[in-house]
C-alpha cells in the first residue's frame, strides 16, 4: 500500500513538473485530470487544482527560470538586449525541452549554453 502511495506521488510530481514546462500548464493540468489512465484518487486531485493558481504558478517558475539565466550568462543577456524576440522564443524552447534542476544563475547558464550548443549543432 506504502510503495503504490509512494509511485503515485512520484507520478504526481512528474506530471506537475511536466505541466510547468509546458506553454499551458493549465490546459496540461486539465488534460491530466481527464486522463482515463491515471488513478482516480490522483485524478481527483488533479481536478482539485485552481487552475489560476497553476497558471500564475507556471508564470512565476519561468520568471524566476529567466531571471536565474539573465545573471548566470553574459552571453543570454547580451542575446537578449541584441534581439528580445529571438531570445525569447529560444527561452521558450529551453523551457520546454530542459527540466529545471539548475541550483542558481551560474548552473543555469551552463544548462542554457549546454542545450544552446546541442540545439545550434542539430541535436536539440
Amino acid at each position: 500500500m506504502a510503495e503504490r502511495a509512494v509511485e503515485e506521488l512520484a507520478r504526481l510530481e512528474r506530471i506537475l513538473a511536466d505541466a510547468f514546462q509546458s506553454p499551458d500548464p493549465r490546459a496540461a493540468i486539465t488534460a491530466a485530470a481527464e486522463d482515463a489512465t491515471l488513478p482516480a484518487a490522483l485524478r481527483a486531485h488533479l481536478s482539485a487544482a485552481s487552475l489560476d493558481g497553476v497558471r500564475v504558478a507556471g508564470l512565476l517558475i519561468a520568471k524566476l527560470r529567466f531571471e536565474r539565466l539573465m545573471h548566470g550568462s553574459r552571453e543570454a543577456g547580451e542575446w537578449f538586449q541584441r534581439d528580445p524576440a529571438a531570445f525569447a522564443a529560444a527561452f521558450r524552447r529551453y523551457h520546454a525541452e530542459v527540466a529545471p534542476t539548475a541550483e542558481g544563475p551560474l548552473q543555469e547558464g551552463a544548462a542554457f549554453a549546454r542545450w544552446f550548443r546541442e540545439a545550434d549543432s542539430g541535436n536539440a
